[in-house]
C-alpha cells in the first residue's frame, strides 16, 4: 500500500513508549506520517503489509534485537533507509550498524532538532533517488522514441533507392 501523495511514512521501532510517542510528535510536526512498533516482530509484520521508506530502529530491544531486525529489513527491501537509535551508543555499534546497511545513527538521548535533521535528510535522499529513477525512465523513453523515428526515416530512405523526394515546408 504505497503512498501516492508526498507524505513520507516513518516507522518508529522502539520498546520504550516515550521514545515512540516523542518521535511521533516531533516527526508529525515536521510533516511525516509516523507509524509505531514496540518489537522487531511487530515492525516486520507491518513491513509485510505496508511500503515504509524510513525506519527509526532501536538496537536494544527484548526478543529480536535491532541488529537482527536491520538484517531482515535489508533482506526484505534494500531501498528502506534505516536510522539506528540506541542508548548504548558506541563507535563499534555505529560501525557495525552501518556495515549492516543502516543509513544513519542517532545516539539516545537525542534532541528533537537532531531527529528532524536526520529524518529530513533521509526523506530528501528518497526524493532525489525517485527523481533520478524518473529521469532515467524519461531518458530511456526518449531514446526509444528517437530510435523509432530513426527507423522510420531509414525505411523511407531505403525505399527510394533510385529516386529523390522533394517536399515543401508544409510536408
Amino acid at each position: 500500500m504505497e503512498k501516492t501523495d508526498d507524505v513520507v511514512q516513518v516507522l518508529v521501532v522502539d520498546d520504550e513508549p516515550n521514545i515512540r510517542e516523542g518521535s511521533q510528535r516531533i516527526l508529525s510536526r515536521a510533516g511525516f506520517e509516523v507509524l509505531q512498533a514496540s518489537t522487531g516482530m511487530e515492525a516486520l509484520a507491518m513491513l509485510a503489509e505496508h511500503t515504509i521508506p524510513i525506519i527509526l530502529l532501536d538496537l536494544k530491544m527484548p526478543g529480536m534485537d535491532g541488529m537482527e531486525v536491520l538484517k531482515r529489513v535489508r533482506q526484505l527491501d534494500e531501498t528502506i533507509l534505516v536510522i539506528v537509535i540506541t542508548g548504548f551508543a558506541t563507535v563499534e555499534t555505529a560501525i557495525e550498524a552501518m556495515k549492516q546497511g543502516a543509513y544513519d545513527f542517532i545516539p539516545k538521548p537525542f534532541e528533537p532538532e537532531q531527529l528532524r535533521i536526520v529524518v529530513k535528510r533521509a526523506a530528501e535522499k528518497l526524493r532525489l533517488t525517485r527523481e533520478a529513477q524518473r529521469m532515467e525512465f524519461e531518458r530511456n523513453r526518449t531514446l526509444a522514441d528517437l530510435n523509432t523515428e530513426k527507423s522510420r526515416i531509414r525505411t523511407i530512405l531505403e525505399s527510394l533507392p533510385n529516386g529523390v523526394g522533394v517536399i515543401n515546408a508544409q510536408g
